[in-house]
Formats: C-alpha cells, sequence, structure tokens
C-alpha cells in the first residue's frame, strides 16, 4: 500500500531537519567559545558549526521541493560529522557528551521514517560511535559503546513502534483496513504528479453498495459491519499490487487504478467480488484537473449507473 506522505510532508520533513542542523550549530558554536579543555579541537568544531549551518540553509531552501534523497543525504552527512567529532573530542567527557548528539539522528529517523529505513541509521550510528570512541580512546570504550548504543537504539525502537501504529489509525479506516478518505486524497494526490509526470493514465473509481441499508435494518448493523469487512478483504485481493482502496464513509469505497484507462479499469473492476452484497461503480480517468472535479466526474458517472439500473 503507496504510504500517504506528500509534498507537504516532505516539506515538513525538510524543516524540521533544518531546524535540527541549525540547533546544532548553535550548540557546536557555543563549545568553540566554551570549550570543553584547553585541548579541544575549536577549528574543528567552527567547521562542524559551517557545516550545520550550510545544511540548515540547504535543507530549508530546497524544502518546497525537497526529496528523499536530500533528507538521506542530509543525515548521513550529519551521522558521519557526529561520529568524527566523537573521535576527536581529547577528554573523557567531551567524548560522552558529543556522543550524546547521535540521538538527534536516532529521534528524528524515528519519527519520520518506516522502521527498516530506521534500522539503516541505527545502524550507522552504532558503527560511528564504535568508530568515534576506538579514535578518540575513551575510557571503558567497550561499555560505553554498549551502553549508549543500546539507550540510543532502544529509546528510537520504542518511538518508531509507536509512532508507526498512531500513523496506521490515523491513516486506515479501522472497520475495514482500507485508506481513510483524507490518506486516499493524499495518495491519489501523489500519483496525480506522476501520472502528470509520465503521461500514464490514471483512473478513479467510486464503489456504493446496493440496497445496503436493508442489510443494516433486516439483518442487523453487525452483520452490515461483517459485509463491509469481508468485501474489503476479498476486493484486495482481487485487486491489482499497485492499486489502492478506500473508504469514503458508509457504504462508499473509492479505487484508484494508476496506468489504467477506462478499458483496463472496466476489466480490473470486474474481478472484484460481489457475493456479500451487490455494488455499483462510477468510475472516470484523470484529465489534469484537481481532486474534486475528478471525484465529482466519478461521481456523476456512478449516479448514471445506478439511474440506468
Amino acid at each position: 500500500m503507496p504510504r500517504a506522505h506528500g509534498t507537504a510532508g516532505r516539506r515538513e520533513e525538510a524543516r524540521t531537519l533544518a531546524l535540527a542542523c541549525l540547533v546544532t550549530a548553535g550548540v557546536v558554536g557555543t563549545t568553540v567559545v566554551f570549550p570543553f579543555s584547553p585541548t579541544a579541537p575549536r577549528t574543528l568544531g567552527i567547521g562542524f558549526a559551517v557545516l550545520a549551518l550550510a545544511l540548515a540553509g540547504g535543507l530549508w531552501t530546497i524544502a518546497d521541493s525537497a526529496r528523499a534523497a536530500h533528507i538521506h543525504t542530509a543525515l548521513g552527512i550529519a551521522t558521519v560529522a557526529i561520529a568524527a567529532c566523537v573521535g576527536a573530542s581529547t577528554t573523557p567527557s567531551g567524548t560522552l557528551i558529543t556522543s550524546v548528539s547521535f540521538l538527534w539522528v536516532a529521534l528524528f529517523s524515528a519519527l519520520h521514517h518506516r522502521t527498516r529505513v530506521m534500522v539503516r541509521y541505527l545502524y550507522g550510528i552504532v558503527v560511528g560511535l564504535g568508530l568515534g570512541l576506538w579514535w578518540s580512546g575513551a575510557p571503558s570504550p567497550v561499555q560505553s559503546w554498549f551502553f549508549l548504543s543500546a539507550t540510543f537504539c532502544s529509546v528510537a525502537v520504542v518511538l518508531n513502534h509507536r509512532v508507526v501504529r498512531l500513523r496506521q489509525e490515523a491513516t486506515t479506516d479501522a472497520l475495514t483496513g482500507a485508506l481513510s478518505r483524507r490518506a486516499f486524497r493524499t495518495v491519489a494526490e501523489l500519483e496525480m504528479a506522476r501520472a502528470r509526470r509520465t503521461g500514464a493514465p490514471l483512473t478513479l473509481v467510486v464503489l456504493d453498495l446496493d440496497d445496503f441499508k436493508l442489510i443494516n435494518d433486516e439483518r442487523g448493523h453487525a452483520t452490515g459491519d461483517d459485509v463491509l469487512r469481508g468485501l474489503a478483504r476479498s476486493w484486495r485481493g482481487d485487486l491489482r499490487a499497485e492499486d489502492v482502496l478506500g473508504r469514503f464513509g458508509g457504504d462508499e469505497f473509492t479505487l484508484l487504478l494508476p496506468r489504467a484507462d477506462r478499458a483496463t479499469a472496466t476489466a480490473v473492476v470486474g474481478r472484484l467480488s460481489d457475493e456479500l452484497c451487490s455494488w455499483s461503480a462510477g468510475m472516470a480517468t484523470w484529465r489534469g484537473e484537481p481532486f474534486d472535479e475528478w471525484f465529482s466526474r466519478a461521481d456523476d458517472d456512478l449516479y448514471q449507473v445506478k439511474s440506468a439500473s
């Protein structure tokens, strides 16, 4: 299922990372003015403060057009820079305090990334921390590495698990498992942008259950819920891997069919099960208009289908 992460979401991610880099620049700049010890590498600190400022400015500037590659590049540079700062520390306290900076990377990835992506960053943190502690000659490097690594990873995993759960609850219809109305629209707008770039057809289908009110009235709402769940489960098995199922409320569902013109969409819809309840479908192939106009065309087509039956 496509992830509901549109341009607005990427913009906020870039700006959040930009602010984190700006704060980091301020912290590093402060340690340059007030170093941990007379032997602290102040020149290196100035360099990293400038780098953090450059990352902050760059991310903020490109926030509106930011791509995943921009975020990962900036976060990768930050991870390497922190490891270098740890390795260049000249006092035990400086080494351990600087190591805590890895928590920024772990928390950012836990909040914004899927679990498998976060795990890659945690691996980079563990390796970078180990190299930094070894290079700096920190006391009890193995114990320090284990404690800090376990702390960073545990906090990130727990936070990411909770964020993923909350995101799923916010984007998924609790009864049927289909995308919620808002999440479906977000994914649709992503597919619209992709179709605009590639020229591939994109079709929206509106599905309305026939006489569903009678099921609720005669057999009860619990049976009606079972019908909705069963149809959604069956339809997911009938759809192509790239197709998206959403529930707009009540007995109305929507389908998003990438790379499908009306003929292809008709064939896909024709495979959908109607064993639990009959249904009617209206569809419209995208013509470059806003989502609301596109949806209205599909809804009008549905009305014509139901009027003719």
